[in-house]
């Protein structure tokens, strides 16, 4: 499997991810009025941010061979094996750190994990459909 190719696939699962949670948001405030905090708005650097986590993910996704010690599942199940694990060890901690160190409102830190998991959870599904595709 060609390393660019899935480091191409990760940054743009990563850039897909965020438009699924800004859409999804914009949708939401459409409905209802943001209160004081609004989750449809993204910084250009978060958005940066989302799409070299992406291009990591599939670099990790590479190194672990797709997870080859994985025999007889399909590749969405390879998928979320992958993204599921990359959520335990990257966005678990770092979620929790935040939320036990910072003053900030609960929804924001709860919005910030759900995008966090999303990126893992895309780009775990992105890289092994397109090594399943490959091999």
């Amino acid at each position: 499997m060609e390393l660019s190719y899935l480091l191409l696939t990760g940054s743009l699962s990563g850039l897909l991810s965020i438009l699924g949670h800004s859409v999804f948001w914009s949708a939401v405030e459409l409905v209802r009025p943001p209160t004081h905090h609004t989750y449809a708005n993204l910084p250009v650097l978060e958005v940066v941010l989302h799409m070299l986590c992406g291009v990591g993910l599939g670099l990790l996704f590479w190194l672990s061979w797709g997870l080859a010690a994985l025999v007889d599942v399909s590749w969405w199940q390879r998928g979320l094996s992958f993204g599921g694990l990359c959520i335990v060890v990257l966005v678990l901690p770092l979620t929790i750190n935040t939320a036990a160190s910072s003053q900030l409102p609960r929804g924001y830190i709860v919005t910030t994990a759900s995008r966090w998991v999303t990126t893992c959870l895309v780009a775990g599904l992105a890289c092994a459909w397109s090594w399943a595709r490959r091999m």
